[in-house]
């Protein structure tokens, strides 16, 4: 039985580069740090290879109320040039973050990025998520902003 999505955040761009530069630009978690605020660190925590289900990385990210946290972030599906989904343990919100790409033409593609919890608490429900929400909303601006920023200018070899 798949868990209850609540979703906390959703941001799209359309983006002036080719979908395929766009996917492999964000499916590497790494460069994750780079363009999404409140992401201190990540690395890869596997030899696999980036935009696999199963690989693994772990986060160190900024959450409100509780400091520097450690997560572990699992890929759970991708699907090259369309969408890329992971999962983190961080009770007990247990986010998931999905990312849908759309190519709008041969240099040009729409991204959006959403953000969920996986919580079956109902407590959590009620005092976590909307904080939460609010946190990841004005953070899914700046980081779609920025993502559309170097992907745009290219200023990094993607």
């Amino acid at each position: 039985m798949e868990p209850t999505l609540h979703l906390l955040a959703e941001q799209t761009e359309d983006i002036g580069c080719p979908v395929a530069t766009a996917y492999r630009y964000a499916t590497n978690m790494e460069r994750f740090g780079d363009w999404f605020p409140g992401v201190l660190s990540i690395a890869s925590a596997n030899d696999g290879p980036h935009a696999t289900v199963g690989k693994e990385y772990r986060e160190t990210a900024h959450i409100p109320l509780r400091g520097e946290r450690k997560i572990r972030v699992v890929v759970r599906e991708a699907r090259m040039n369309e969408f890329f989904a992971t999962e983190g343990h961080l009770p007990p919100l247990f986010p998931r973050m999905e990312i849908s790409f759309e190519a709008t033409g041969a240099n040009s593609c729409r991204i959006t990025w959403r953000m969920f919890s996986r919580s079956k608490s109902s407590i959590a429900r009620f005092t976590l998520l909307p904080l939460a929400r609010a946190t990841l909303a004005k953070r899914a601006a700046a980081g779609m902003s920025s993502l559309k920023r170097i992907l745009e200018d290219r200023a990094l070899e993607v």
